[in-house]
């Protein structure tokens, strides 16, 4: 297979990156559950799994597939470690619970990733899809949740305003995200649909007026669609309005609906292809279970995070890292490490809800899923390493 990037693309940094933020911010559960630490920050977990593991992906994916799909180029090596050392610098302040440090050094970090898209969207030589009008919402959604932790963490604004900056990053910038990304690549990975090939590096030539940026109906639909989630989680946790939930829950059904078609099996039946299905299914499910029990809203919302999100993060960095590294894609079919990260994700997902209905055994049930989870994440982690570092047939 011939590879299609650059070995300078940003994946190369922020995927290994990510794999060791997010073995950071889950290991604090099984240390407290081992008597290794004596206490533990909930909030700390939460951010550097937002803040961190997530975002490496997310930092990862779009500065890897922003330029390839407005056929620019990626940013320098330099810049790119300076922005993950951010990263990793945003990680370490949450785990030493400095919190006004790290939601600063995050506001930094998402407003570089910001400024290095933009400036490759207004060179671009293509459009990039339509569906990522809502990775334009989302990111920009993340920008005001920033601003907002910031100043919860500096005093300037009211405690009562945290909540809608934490889940303006969960349920507002990493679903649009995940909305919009996956909406392309969702139906192509699952073989419905081929991927594209745009210009991949923009050339020296006469100067050009770039082609329009989202102009058709379903850029529009896709853009009203991430305006009403993202309205939606500031009604609910600004303005106290939970039926909003119902709402966003609605709508992100209805744009999986409309692009996944998960009621499909996929057409090629791999591993990755029954993960990206698999994932999709339990962002549908974890959305409506969390506006159906308030009561048990964090819990649930974990069906979302530590299932759909993590098998989507486990499916993109699979592909991603064996597409622009020249490797072939058959490994995909029945790709054990992406098989063991699919079992241990989904078992610790299940250990993780079973803990709210277990009181008297609820961080055993906390440090079980961490266990699981840090085991299939390292396993892959190192899978996905092994790949970066070794050279395809090109």
């Amino acid at each position: 297979m011939q590879a299609h990037a650059e070995p300078g693309d940003p994946y190369r940094i922020f995927f290994p990156l990510g794999v060791l933020l997010g073995t950071a911010g889950v290991s604090i559960w099984l240390l407290y559950w081992l008597g290794l630490t004596a206490g533990y920050s909930g909030r700390a977990h939460a951010f550097v799994q937002i803040e961190g593991f997530l975002y490496s992906f997310i930092a990862g994916f779009l500065l890897t597939a922003i330029p390839r799909f407005t056929g620019t180029t990626v940013p320098s090596r330099a810049t790119q470690y300076v922005l993950a050392a951010m990263v990793l610098a945003t990680a370490v302040a949450f785990e030493l619970q400095a919190f006004a440090a790290g939601h600063t050094l995050f506001l930094l970090a998402h407003a570089t990733v910001i400024a290095l898209a933009v400036q490759r969207v207004r060179r671009r030589r293509s459009a990039p899809p339509e569906g990522f009008a809502l990775v334009g919402i989302g990111m920009l959604g993340g920008l005001v949740a920033a601003v907002i932790n910031v100043a919860v963490a500096l005093g300037a604004m009211p405690v009562e305003w945290d909540m809608l900056g934490r889940r303006l990053l969960t349920e507002g910038m990493v679903l649009l995200l995940v909305l919009g990304v996956g909406g392309f690549l969702g139906p192509r990975l699952m073989g419905f649909a081929p991927l594209p090939e745009p210009p991949r590096v923009a050339i020296a030539t006469a100067v050009r007026r770039p082609p329009p940026l989202f102009a058709g109906r379903k850029a529009a639909v896709y853009a009203s669609a991430g305006l009403v989630i993202a309205l939606s989680v500031v009604l609910e946790y600004g303005l106290k309005m939970p039926a909003m939930a119902f709402a966003r829950a609605a709508v992100a059904t209805g744009s999986i609906l409309a692009t996944i078609k998960p009621w499909l099996p996929p057409a090629v039946r791999t591993t990755l292809a029954w993960c990206v299905w698999s994932a999709h299914w339990l962002i549908m499910g974890g959305l409506w279970l969390a506006a159906l029990a308030p009561a048990y809203r964090v819990d649930l919302l974990h069906i979302v995070f530590m299932g759909g999100f993590t098998l989507l993060i486990l499916a993109v960095g699979t592909r991603v890292t064996l597409s622009h590294g020249g490797h072939a894609l058959s490994a995909e079919r029945r790709s054990w490490p992406l098989r063991i990260g699919i079992a241990t994700g989904l078992f610790a997902l299940l250990a993780r809800i079973g803990a709210a209905f277990a009181p008297e055994h609820f961080f055993a049930h906390l440090g079980i899923a961490a266990l699981a989870w840090i085991v299939g994440m390292l396993l892959w982690g190192t899978y996905i390493v092994r790949l970066i570092r070794s050279r395809g047939a090109r």
